[in-house]
């Protein structure tokens, strides 16, 4: 596997148990961390292909896009788009300045299962590919 895939996904395994231990007590770190773990499982899966995409780029269905549409893992990929919010929504002020909503208990670990039931299979297809 190549050395950016393993790390990718090695990477990814940190995020989600980081974000089991934060989910408790610091829910919007939380969340986040959930987002990161899905971008880096996309970009594993967009570097294994050859696809190129912009590092700067966070938008994670956007990211799901540029997989063919008949791609093996595109619909469970388009489907961390859920996740893109996590990235800013609850980590920034909203506008005028108020605190941003927490994540729901319920939405993290629906979330946190979501992505950690893929990254063993995304890990071996990577391996196999």
């Amino acid at each position: 596997m190549n050395g950016h895939v393993t790390s990718y996904i090695a990477l990814a395994k940190e995020d989600l148990a980081v974000a089991r231990k934060l989910m408790p007590d610091h829910p919007r770190h939380a969340a986040f961390n959930i987002e990161q773990a899905a971008e880096k499982l996309l970009k594993a899966v967009l570097t294994v292909e050859g696809i190129r995409f912009p590092t700067s780029h966070h938008q994670l269905g956007a990211l799901a896009a540029l997989l063919p549409e008949d791609h093996l893992w595109r619909a469970d990929l388009m489907a961390f788009d859920d996740f893109t919010s996590y990235a800013t929504a609850v980590r920034y002020p909203k506008p005028g300045g108020g605190m941003p909503s927490e994540p729901e208990d319920a939405e993290l670990q629906a979330g946190w299962a979501e992505v950690s039931a893929l990254v063993g299979e995304i890990e071996d297809w990577c391996r196999e590919k």
